[in-house]
């Protein structure tokens, strides 16, 4: 029993010893110069934050108690010296609130501490510097690096009432630590907005409150349907203590005010953007989303695969046919495009893509070619079901190699359309006759993920056979998923070095 006593003795006082060190940050670390000319003010504002943290880290009105030995004014009364920092904040507030009364209100963006700019070429100056990039990142943990504020319907707090109120929302972001986000009722905005430009320290990540207090907010920008009106204090180094603190406003070059209002944030979760609008037909006809654009069950991922085929392939096309348009006099515009899927199956990526580009007002012409000919026949009458913007899209029974020797005999011949070949898990050496038929025909994009390394393989497996005692990698190649990797590794290297050649 006294031993056990003694135990629990011990370990009470080392938690207390440990908690000293905690609640007094000066015995962890040193402070600097600037830091240590705080004012007595900041520093009680900070006890209070440590005590508050854990019960309430959202009282953004609550102010800390004030100690004893605490007869400094706080942060927002030793601005009051500078009236003119003053009024510019409440100045910018003040619109503010305006957008948000004659429903203006687009976004709220209030400036922290950037983040550090990395050299984009790498010289011995920039390798030297990288060390202090790294440090730089370290100091700025857990300190602000923006806020952003936007208007949100929420549920009312009475829970008698069902009606949405208009919020404002804030989202601290930092530098290393995790976001926080907190909503505003309208009437909170006059009294919490000026605390949280001038004093900054009311939200803390989970590093504490000690980072904010030395690096305060520096700047804020708010964006109307009209105007942008663009706040930018006194900054936090020396050298720029010389500049005054001023408000200006210029006109929005955002779309126009109908435009906007109809995008006007008006619930508390944002729609994703997508490529595909949900309730198209071909989605609907291939059993993908239902007629609410809601996803059918098991099918959820495909939806998502599809967008996200079309977000990537989309954006490369364009590219290409901006750059060909700006390097061409002549009117490329209406520039066919020519798209291939080889080993197409039900065609999911093909309508996608297809869709998406009649969308854009391309010339398009699109095949799939699958060798199942009853699944080839499902997905013709689908297409040919759909109305004439799949007027251009075609499903072929056949093979690769049959379309390679194709592309091989027409290589000769000069085609003005854009190219788009597609080879998706073509399995072994399918996608190296994909690869081929595409450079046969001059395709522009080649869009291939490779599948089965089966030419590599087996080779490899009894070349570690023969080699096994002697081969300076057979530690490595050991088990046989290392020596898959290493076949992918091979394959797709080669192919890589042949494309560049």
């Amino acid at each position: 029993m006294y031993g056990i006593h003694l135990i629990l003795c011990y370990t009470n006082l080392c938690l207390f010893l440990i908690g000293a060190i905690i609640i007094h940050p000066s015995h962890a670390f040193c402070l600097t110069q600037q830091q240590q000319q705080q004012s007595s003010a900041r520093r009680s504002l900070l006890k209070g934050e440590r005590q508050q943290i854990q019960p309430s880290i959202f009282s953004l009105s609550a102010t800390p108690a004030k100690s004893d030995d605490d007869n400094a004014s706080s942060p927002e009364q030793q601005h009051s010296g500078d009236k003119e920092t003053l009024l510019v904040v409440h100045q910018f507030v003040a619109h503010v609130q305006e957008s948000i009364q004659d429903k203006t209100f687009s976004s709220l963006v209030l400036r922290g501490v950037p983040k550090p700019k990395k050299a984009k070429k790498k010289t011995s100056t920039t390798i030297e510097s990288s060390s202090t990039l790294g440090s730089t990142a370290n100091s700025l943990r857990g300190v602000i690096r923006q806020v952003q504020g936007r208007l949100i319907l929420s549920n009312n707090s009475n829970k008698n009432n069902n009606e949405k109120v208009v919020m404002l929302q804030l989202t601290w972001k930092y530098h290393g630590a995790t976001d926080i986000c907190k909503n505003l009722s309208l009437e909170e905005i006059a009294d919490v907005l000026p605390k949280l430009i001038l004093e900054a320290p009311l939200v803390a990540s989970e590093w504490g409150a000690e980072a904010i207090a030395t690096n305060p907010i520096q700047g804020a920008e708010l964006q109307t349907l009209t105007h942008v009106v663009d706040l930018q204090l006194v900054a936090a180094n020396n050298k720029k203590k010389t500049k005054k603190p001023k408000l200006t406003t210029r006109v929005s070059k955002n779309k126009t005010k109908q435009q906007q209002q109809q995008q006007a944030p008006t619930a508390h979760d944002r729609e994703k953007q997508v490529p595909l609008n949900k309730t198209a037909d071909f989605l609907q006809a291939l059993g993908v989303t239902d007629a609410n654009g809601k996803p059918k069950q098991g099918m959820k991922s495909k939806l998502r695969q599809c967008q996200k085929f079309v977000e990537i392939v989309g954006r490369l096309v364009d590219k290409v046919m901006e750059d060909h348009n700006n390097n061409d006099d002549d009117d490329d515009d209406k520039r066919p495009i020519s798209v291939v899927d080889m080993g197409c199956g039900r065609g999911y990526l093909t309508f996608s893509l297809h869709s998406y580009l009649v969308s854009k007002l391309y010339a398009i012409k699109s095949r799939g070619i699958d060798v199942r000919p009853k699944l080839v026949e499902e997905i013709s009458g689908i297409a040919r079901s759909l109305g004439k913007d799949f007027d251009g899209l075609q499903f072929e029974e056949g093979t690769i190699e049959k379309f390679v020797a194709e592309a091989e005999k027409a290589s000769k011949e000069e085609k003005n359309e854009l190219g788009v070949m597609i080879a998706l898990h073509a399995c072994d050496t399918a996608t190296d006759d994909a690869i081929w038929s595409g450079i046969c025909s001059g395709a522009s994009l080649l869009i291939v993920a490779p599948c089965c390394h089966k030419q590599v393989r087996p080779q490899l497996n009894s070349h570690y056979i023969a080699e096994s005692q002697t081969h300076p990698l057979a530690d490595v190649l050991k088990y046989g998923v290392y020596r898959e990797r290493m076949s992918e590794t091979i394959t797709d290297s080669i192919r890589a070095l042949l494309l560049e050649a």
